[in-house]
């Protein structure tokens, strides 16, 4: 009964503030980048531009997060609705610097010296990088 209660009191609430869904609250993510693989091959779809990584298909910027440890995301549920992954296909390969790892979901998850790699939502567009020092623990990858 308390739930109940407990959830019709939030859903008043978010229907007062106009927030009717999670996505509204954190950004609307229209941009399709959690499952973005590599349609050619098997190797990380990355490349350079403007000295920063992205993804080689839709040139959107990519991030490392402070609190993941080597080939570990410490970035959960919640947190990927802001910070998408940047997902592999399960039989990537390693190039250089790139590898896949797998999470704990059982997807994989591109990453650069074993941090993972991430999308940040809120860019909208190629170039965008807006969550770049994002609470002091979300960076670009600056192209060497």
């Amino acid at each position: 009964m308390k739930r109940i209660i407990m959830l019709s009191a939030l859903t008043g609430v978010l229907a007062l503030t106009g927030c009717s869904t999670m996505k509204e609250m954190v950004g609307m993510d229209n941009s399709g980048m959690h499952d973005v693989q590599s349609t050619t091959s098997n190797t990380a779809p990355i490349a350079s531009k403007n000295g920063m990584l992205v993804d080689s298909k839709n040139n959107m910027t990519l991030y490392t997060f402070d609190k993941d440890s080597m080939n570990k995301s410490e970035c959960g549920s919640a947190c990927l609705v802001a910070w998408p992954a940047f997902m592999a296909p399960n039989n990537a390969k390693a190039s250089g610097q790139l590898a896949a790892f797998q999470r704990e979901d059982g997807k994989y998850q591109w990453a650069m010296n074993g941090k993972p790699l991430y999308f940040y939502a809120n860019d909208k567009k190629a170039g965008d990088k807006n969550g770049d020092k994002k609470f002091d623990v979300w960076h670009v990858i600056p192209a060497k």
